[in-house]
């Protein structure tokens, strides 16, 4: 553990990094300032990355910035004695914050990015297979379409008529379920 004089030191004169906490032990929840047990991951431009094990004096109001990774200082002379940026912790906690907000305004999902990629499926050598899978995504109400078909609009039969020819074809459904299917699709536009 660094004493605060020690502390202030290696901030000043430091080397600036990063830190990433491994390990960190309990906090002492009715204290306003705590020793806390951490193990850090130390990355310096220039130096190999090392661990270092020790314990720093953390106010309770900034432990919820502790998570990932955290500017630090190193001394250059004694790579163990390393400073936590205590403003660059805060300020990057303040951007997350800020980040996640400004995300959920935006109607996102507060701040986490989701990205959804199509895939392409072929059933044609499973009828079976096929046959549940259109059932599933039948009753969870997906839009699905096949091969490089663009969706067709769900009222418009003739469409409707050539994605279930599309699926007869490819062997999705057998004659019976065509006709049937068909005979649905008429009745319905007739």
């Amino acid at each position: 553990m660094l004493n605060p004089i020690t502390h202030r030191k290696v901030l000043k004169n430091g080397v600036p990094g990063q830190a990433t906490i491994v390990e960190m032990g309990a906090l002492d929840r009715e204290a306003s300032i705590c020793n806390l047990p951490m193990t850090l991951q130390v990355h310096v431009e220039g130096w190999t990355p090392y661990e270092t094990e020790g314990q720093w004096m953390v106010k309770a109001k900034d432990t919820v910035g502790l998570s990932g990774s955290i500017p630090v200082r190193v001394d250059p002379d004694d790579h163990d004695k390393v400073a936590i940026d205590w403003d660059g912790v805060r300020a990057n906690y303040e951007q997350h914050v800020d980040a996640r907000r400004q995300a959920l305004a935006q109607g996102g999902l507060g701040g986490a990015n989701v990205t959804f990629q199509s895939q392409q499926i072929d059933l044609t050598q499973n009828p079976e297979a096929a046959a549940q899978v259109m059932q599933a995504l039948g009753l969870s109400g997906a839009n699905v379409g096949f091969g490089q078909q663009p969706p067709a609009d769900d009222d418009d039969p003739i469409a409707r008529l050539e994605r279930l020819g599309a699926l007869k074809a490819s062997g999705v459904l057998t004659e019976e379920e065509f006709q049937a299917q068909k005979r649905r699709i008429l009745g319905e536009s007739g």
